[in-house]
């Protein structure tokens, strides 16, 4: 009986073994996945030409976009819109979002309010709540986005 439970054990532990590895390398293959702790300068963002049903609006560049350890379809931008222009209509989607503005003059809506915008001002909105921005002036404006959506399962 010793003899069996000696190999038994022996078999246990072995498979334990070969259980944590897999389960290892499982979460190791996960966080290569996600985005990676860094830091990205304005200088190293290419920023591309953005039209809206034909018309151009103005530049956008990403700095970050994927899933990170709390998120889903997180994504960070910033966008250069002409005057008089807006990205695109009031709309909505299943992100959290957040608009830094850090020059010019414009208007942003959201919860059902516009409030006049400039530097400093900030947007938070939840999901699916209808928000937008536009350019008010007679130069550009430049605002951040950040858009996830949060509590990753």
């Amino acid at each position: 009986m010793s003899r069996a439970w000696a190999i038994f054990s022996t078999v246990s532990a072995i498979l334990l073994a070969a259980g944590w590895l897999v389960r290892e390398q499982s979460f190791a293959e996960e966080r290569n996945k996600l985005l990676q702790a860094q830091t990205v300068t304005l200088g190293e963002i290419k920023l591309a030409d953005y039209d809206y049903e034909g018309t151009p609006r103005g530049k956008v560049g990403i700095y970050f976009s994927g899933d990170t350890a709390g998120t889903s379809k997180f994504v960070v931008g910033q966008f250069r819109l002409r005057p008089g222009e807006e990205p695109h209509p009031i709309h909505k989607h299943p992100e959290e979002e957040i608009l830094i503005v850090t020059q010019g003059k414009g208007e942003i809506s959201c919860a059902g309010k516009t409030t006049k915008v400039g530097p400093g001002s900030v947007m938070y909105t939840g999901p699916n709540d209808p928000h937008g921005i536009k350019n008010t002036g007679k130069d550009e404006l430049v605002f951040y986005f950040i858009k996830y959506i949060g509590g990753k399962k």
